[in-house]
């Protein structure tokens, strides 16, 4: 272990083992993604913290799972191999960014016009035409975009701006031991 990491708290030690891992699987992930949530969204449903924003978008992962994958989805629990961090900016308000690969079967093209596609079918009723260019970002990995994926997650506060959401990060070789 590191002698640095002594002076450090437990949450803290834990967000530096995911930084350091993250940045040692960095040729793994080639699709970056950032989903906004529409205010109307939050409104609707009442949805103002990290529990229910994890809720809602596993939602929409699962739509993209089962577009992706298909039958395997439901009978093997076939998934899309993704990090999720949620994030909460006053300026920005409620965001997801996500790296994810591209399954073996699809190319990174008809990957992320899924990952687009039903973000916008899922978000129709709750964006208006102003809001709607924001919705989705997306595009090939940039070399920053891991530290601008963990910006915030070292902040280990009752009330954090960002977290890695393990509820919907799924990372195969972990998953399927």
């Amino acid at each position: 272990m590191d002698c640095s990491q002594f002076s450090l708290t437990h949450g803290q030690r834990t967000k530096l083992n995911e930084l350091r891992w993250l940045n040692a699987h960095a040729h793994t992930w080639n699709i970056a993604v950032t989903w906004h949530f529409p205010k109307r969204i939050r409104s609707y449903f009442g949805g103002w913290d990290h529990h229910w924003h994890s809720k809602e978008f596993r939602r929409y992962l699962n739509r993209v799972d089962r577009k992706i994958y298909k039958a395997a989805h439901k009978n093997r629990t076939e998934r899309l191999p993704r990090i999720i961090a949620l994030e909460d900016k006053d300026e920005v308000g409620w965001h997801v960014h996500g790296l994810l690969t591209n399954p073996l079967h699809l190319d990174e093209a008809a990957t992320s016009a899924i990952i687009v596609n039903e973000w916008k079918r899922y978000m129709k009723r709750f964006t208006s035409v102003k809001f709607e260019k924001h919705l989705i970002e997306i595009g090939p990995v940039r070399t920053d975009y891991i530290s601008y994926l963990s910006k915030f997650t070292f902040d280990t506060s009752d009330d954090p701006l960002a977290i890695i959401d393990d509820k919907n990060t799924y990372l195969p070789e972990i998953h399927h031991h």
